[in-house]
């Protein structure tokens, strides 16, 4: 008869790559459909790798400060975030069966289907299966026959996205795949209104490169090759002989086409554009030609180009003049009555798929393709940890028991009431008494237990100290300039709280504000001559206290201390 019903937080889309994590609310109001919320922050390095997840407790992070920094209350409901998976990572099956199958029937298809062609064991795996009504037709048997997509990932990865979620605090929605978010951002945008017309998205993604032909909202032929922004980004860096940051920052300066640039890295940038894109575009008409040997000549409407590979100027120009089809840049948000100045307009066609991720089924023109790979939840293993939320339903039935129970309640208040009493009169003051006697006896010993701690941290610093001293004694290196050189290269909003040595090692220990901070920290400690090298060890948000406060660790290896003597004696020109 009584019950609450739990709540339920907002749900956004989230794309995590290897560069930035993207977050986007949208909501339907009278007047249409708004972007509320958008929030972009850059991934700290080789937490995503081949985009995947590999450190889901820093990514979560991560997440949890983009959610922030898109206005987002974290206090209420945790929010549910649909995510993209990287379609290179899922299998994908198209197999047409004939129209009217029964679903008993249609099930054991798939399934015989999912043992023939997935390559790892399907206790192992998340699968999801959808009709898609628009392929339906009169095959030259004579046999009427529809398409069904299948799609199967690996549960180790439904995993890890589960964990980042946990760590974010968040509750983990649809998982969903690069491919058919975009073409559900596509459908939303209006690109896909003509159902006779074969359009082909081109998703240039930062490790991959999606490749669909569509028609009436339905892929007919899916592909990924492993192309994208991080292969031109890592050829450019090798190249200039820069980092891949910033490689990539330096593309938007690149022209595919015109005069080169009087400036020769942006020329030599340019150039090595052309031939990555090139590639790429050579990929795009072998899948076209693979097609048209399946199902015979076909003509392509239209090229639509998104993902961050769009940043670079005349990509659409290029692509378009190489395979001599018309080429345009996507704009996901073209189709909102309100809220599109949220995204800056060069970021639109890089957050094409997170847009398709929150994109309800109802508002767009076009019907798409809606596969889950995380129907089935976690693995057992995953589960642990993470806290369990019991949903409390309201459930409204018959009460004809509704007067006998109010009686017999009324009667068990009285019987309470009645011992209440006797115990507050009688029992319950000694008791008090004795509670105030136990409490202060606890307070007292409280305060002992702080000046013990307090003790004991002076002496840990004591000791600290003793261990740095002995070991600028043991080791003879001039440790004065190693530690000049420290805190000369650590940037502005970091607090450095602990240097320990350890051998040849210095391990400093602090708290940030900022993950870009603390790897520009190791940076600069490991371009100085004093130092061998220098990782981050960790970086981890501090939950308990502030969780806006970074914990890290870097590890800096110190040259030899011939060397170290030679490069102090130099002078302070020595360490620049």
């Amino acid at each position: 008869m009584f019950g609450f019903g739990k709540k339920k937080g907002p749900t956004l889309g989230l794309d995590v790559n290897s560069a930035s994590v993207s977050v986007v609310q949208m909501e339907k109001t009278k007047v249409g459909i708004e972007l509320t919320r958008y929030g972009s922050i850059p991934t700290p390095p080789n937490t995503v790798r081949e985009g995947l997840i590999a450190d889901p407790e820093t990514v979560g992070a991560v997440v949890q400060d983009c959610l922030i920094q898109s206005g987002l209350n974290l206090s209420g409901a945790p929010p549910v975030l649909n995510t993209v998976v990287p379609g290179q990572s899922v299998v994908i099956r198209l197999m047409p069966v004939p129209t009217g199958m029964p679903p008993d029937e249609l099930a054991d298809v798939v399934t015989q289907e999912a043992i023939n062609h997935v390559p790892f064991p399907l206790k192992e795996a998340n699968l999801d299966w959808s009709i898609m009504p628009a392929t339906e037709r009169t095959d030259p048997d004579g046999v009427r026959r529809v398409d069904v997509i299948l799609a199967a990932i690996q549960k180790a990865i439904v995993d890890s996205y589960w964990r980042m979620a946990e760590s974010a605090g968040v509750t983990l929605g649809r998982l969903d795949i690069s491919s058919l978010s975009t073409i559900r951002a596509l459908s939303f945008a209006g690109y896909l209104d003509q159902p006779d017309h074969l359009i082909m998205s081109v998703n240039i993604r930062h490790e991959a490169t999606d490749i669909n032909l569509i028609r009436g909202g339905m892929p007919l032929f899916t592909r990924s090759v492993l192309l994208g922004l991080e292969t031109l980004g890592e050829a450019v860096s090798r190249s200039l002989d820069m980092s891949v940051e910033d490689a990539v920052n330096l593309l938007p300066q690149v022209q595919l086409f015109g005069m080169a640039s009087v400036e020769p890295r942006i020329g030599q940038a340019a150039q090595i554009s052309r031939t990555v894109f090139g590639d790429i575009t050579d990929e795009v008409g072998r899948s076209l030609e693979f097609y048209r040997s399946q199902v015979g000549e076909v003509q392509i409407d239209q090229i639509i180009l998104c993902g961050p590979g769009c940043l670079v100027p005349q990509i659409d120009e290029f692509m378009s003049n190489r395979l001599n089809i018309g080429a345009v840049l996507a704009n996901p948000f073209r189709g909102l009555s309100a809220g599109a100045d949220l995204v800056p307009t060069e970021r639109a066609p890089a957050e094409t798929m997170v847009t398709g991720s929150i994109v309800d089924s109802s508002w767009a023109p076009v019907i798409t393709v809606d596969l889950d790979l995380n129907k089935e939840g976690p693995s057992i293993g995953a589960l642990e940890g993470i806290e369990a939320r019991p949903t409390v339903r309201i459930v409204e039935e018959d009460t004809p028991w509704f007067l006998p129970a109010l009686l017999g309640g009324l009667v068990c208040t009285l019987i309470v009431g009645a011992i209440w009493l006797y115990f507050s009169q009688f029992d319950v003051p000694s008791k008090v008494a004795e509670l105030n006697r136990v409490n202060q006896q606890i307070e007292d010993e409280k305060r002992q237990l702080t000046s013990l701690s307090k003790l004991r941290d002076d002496n840990a610093v004591l000791k600290r100290k003793k261990q740095l001293l002995d070991e600028i004694i043991k080791y003879s290196r001039p440790w004065s300039a190693v530690l000049k050189t420290i805190a000369d290269n650590t940037p502005d909003g970091l607090q450095i709280k602990k240097v320990s040595i350890q051998g040849n090692a210095i391990k400093i220990e602090g708290d940030a504000v900022d993950f870009s901070k603390i790897s520009d920290l190791s940076i600069n400690l490991g371009g100085s001559p004093l130092f061998m090298d220098s990782t981050v060890a960790f970086a981890k948000r501090n939950t308990q206290e502030d969780a806006r406060i970074i914990e890290f660790g870097v590890v800096s290896r110190v040259r030899p201390a011939e060397e170290l003597s030679s490069i102090a004696a130099a002078g302070p020109g020595a360490t620049k």
